[in-house]
C-alpha cells in the first residue's frame, strides 16, 4: 500500500506534551505558509506534506458523539475524531558522499476553534530529525532525532501490529534494492512519577529549588531486517520482515509525599519483543492489491505501550512476567469496479500480577471489511466490523464472566478524487451512517452511572474529509 497509508498515528491514551501553545501555533503556521504545497519529489530541495481527517457528527437527538464503542484496544477507525499532521522537509546538502534531509512533523489533536470557540489547540511535535543516506555511495544511512519508526499498518484499525516506535533515538541501516536492515537505539522519559519526579529542597542561599528525585529513561534497542523477492514490472512481489526489541528501565528511589528522606524503591525492569511479517503485493498484477500477515510475541515492558505506564505488576513491582501475543492480517483487493479493504487481529494479554483469574487478562479479536464500488469519482461503500473480548476473570461490577461484543454496520457514500480512484486514493469526502450493537457484557464495561451503559444501540451520523500528500510513495 502507499507509504502515506502507513504513517498515521495510532489512537492511544499517551500523555500529550503541552508546549507553549502560541509559540507552537506560530511554528505550525510558519511552516505551512513558507512552503509550496506540492507532492514530494526525490530531487526537491524542500517539500510540504500532510495527513489529516476532519469532519462533523451528531446523534439522533442532535448531540455530539463520544468515542466509538470499543471493547478491544484498537477499534475500527471509521468514526475516529479530528486529527492533523503537517510535515516540513528540507534537503540542505547532496553530494556523492551523502544525501541529507531534515524533517519536522507538527500534529494537532481534536480541538478546533470553530467548534469549541477556544483560541487554543492540542498540539505536539511528532517528528524532528536529520537523516543522511547513500553514505559514501553505498546503501548505508543514519539518522538522529525524534521519529515515528514504523512498518506497515492495518488501515481499517489505524493499528501497527509489529514495529511501531516513538522515541528520541538514532539508527544506522542499509536500504538496498532487495535487502533493508536497521539497528535503532531510543530513549523516552514520560512525564509521570513512574519515570520522573521533581522535589523541592532548601537552596544554599534562600528559598527552595526543584531537583530531580527520579530521572530514569526507558531504553529500547530494535533490530529490523527485511528481504523482498520479485515485484518488478507488475510481477508478484513478496517480502519477509524479522523484527526484535529489547527494553530496559533502571531502578530509582521515589519520594513519598514530597520528602527527600522518605522514599520508596522503584526496581529496574526489562522487556523483549520478537515478530515477523510476510507480505505480498502486485496480486493479480495490480500494485494496489496486497496482503500482509504478522506474528508477534512480547514480554515484560514490551508487552505494554512504550509511551504508557505498566499496570498490574508483580510483588516486586516489576513487569517481567507480563506477556502479549498478536496475530494480524490486512489487505486490499481491487478488481474492475470493486475494491475491498479488509483487516483484523487477535490478541492474548496476560499482565504481570500472577493472578490465575484476572479481569485484566483477556483475549481480544477484531475484524473489519470495507467493500467500495468505483464509478469514477463516486465511490460508495459499506463497512462491517466485529469486536469481541473475553476476560480471564469476573467483571468487578457484575461479578460475572462474559464475552463483550460490538458489531458495527455502516453506509459510506463517498467522493474520491483521483484519476483512477481506489481504496487508498485521497483526498476523500465521505458521509457516514453507522449503527453499533453492544451486548450486555459490553455495556457492563462502563461504570454503573455512565449514561452509555443504558444504550445497547449507538447511531453515528457524520461527514468526514481525509487526505494525505507529500509523504513519498511506493509499497
Amino acid at each position: 500500500m502507499p507509504r502515506e497509508a502507513r504513517v498515521r498515528p495510532v489512537a492511544t491514551n499517551w500523555p500529550r506534551p503541552r508546549p507553549d501553545r502560541r509559540a507552537a501555533l506560530a511554528l505550525a503556521a510558519a511552516l505551512a505558509l513558507a512552503l509550496p504545497v506540492a507532492a514530494r519529489a526525490d530531487d526537491a530541495a524542500s517539500w510540504f506534506g500532510s495527513y489529516g481527517r476532519v469532519g462533523l457528527a451528531l446523534d439522533p437527538d442532535g448531540g455530539g458523539l463520544g468515542k466509538q464503542p470499543a471493547v478491544v484496544p484498537f477499534a475500527p477507525r471509521l468514526n475516529e475524531g479530528n486529527y492533523l499532521e503537517l510535515d516540513w522537509g528540507y534537503r540542505p546538502w547532496t553530494s556523492p558522499e551523502a544525501r541529507v534531509v531534515t524533517l519536522i512533523t507538527v500534529a494537532l489533536g481534536d480541538s478546533f476553534f470553530h467548534y469549541d470557540g477556544r483560541w487554543d489547540a492540542d498540539l505536539a511535535i511528532r517528528q524532528a530529525f536529520v537523516e543522511a543516506s547513500r553514505l559514501f555511495g553505498t546503501p548505508l544511512y543514519t539518522w538522529i532525532g525524534s521519529r515515528l519508526d514504523r512498518g506497515d499498518d492495518v488501515y481499517l484499525f489505524d493499528f501497527w501490529p509489529l514495529d511501531d516506535l516513538n522515541t528520541f533515538g538514532a539508527s544506522v541501516g542499509w536500504r538496498g534494492e532487495r535487502l533493508d536492515a536497521s539497528l535503532h537505539f531510543g530513549l523516552n522519559r514520560l512525564d509521570d512519577p513512574f519515570q520522573t519526579q521533581q522535589v523541592a529542597v532548601p537552596a544554599n542561599d534562600f528559598g527552595a529549588e526543584d531537583v530531580a528525585q527520579v530521572d530514569r529513561q526507558r531504553s529500547i534497542l530494535a533490530l529490523r531486517v527485511e528481504h523482498r523477492y520479485g515485484g518488478a514490472e507488475g510481477a508478484l512481489g513478496q517480502k519477509v520482515r524479522l523484527y526484535a526489541e529489547l527494553h530496559g528501565l533502571p531502578a530509582a528511589d521515589r519520594s513519598v509525599n514530597g520528602s527527600v528522606t522518605t522514599t520508596e524503591h522503584l526496581p529496574d525492569d526489562a522487556g523483549w519483543l520478537v515478530g515477523a511479517q510476510y507480505g505480498l503485493w502486485n496480486l493479480l498484477g495490480d500494485g494496489r492489491n496486497h496482503l500482509n500477515v504478522w506474528l508477534r510475541a512480547a514480554g515484560g515492558l514490551a508487552a505494554y505501550d512504550e509511551l504508557g505506564v505498566p499496570q498490574s505488576l508483580d510483588d516486586d513491582r516489576r513487569s517481567v512476567a507480563a506477556r502479549e501475543y498478536r496475530v494480524a492480517l490486512s489487505g486490499n483487493l481491487e478488481v474492475g469496479r470493486l475494491a475491498v479493504m479488509y483487516g483484523g487481529y487477535a490478541r492474548l494479554f496476560v499482565d504481570a500480577d500472577g493472578e490465575d483469574e484476572d479481569f485484566d487478562d483477556r483475549q481480544d479479536v477484531a475484524a473489519a471489511v470495507r467493500p467500495m464500488l468505483r464509478y469514477g469519482l463516486f465511490t460508495p461503500g459499506v463497512e462491517a466490523s466485529i469486536q469481541a473480548s473475553r476476560p480471564n476473570g469476573l467483571n468487578p461490577r457484575t461479578q460475572e464472566q462474559a464475552v463483550a461484543r460490538v458489531v458495527q454496520l455502516a453506509l459510506v457514500p463517498a467522493l474520491t478524487f483521483g484519476d483512477d480512484p481506489g481504496s487508498y486514493t485521497r483526498p476523500q469526502l465521505r458521509l457516514i451512517y453507522s449503527i453499533s450493537l453492544l451486548n450486555q457484557a459490553a455495556l457492563d464495561r462502563y461504570a454503573a452511572d455512565d449514561p452509555r451503559a443504558a444504550h445497547g444501540t449507538v447511531h453515528f451520523i457524520g461527514a468526514r474529509a481525509e487526505w494525505w500528500f507529500g509523504r513519498g510513495g511506493g509499497y
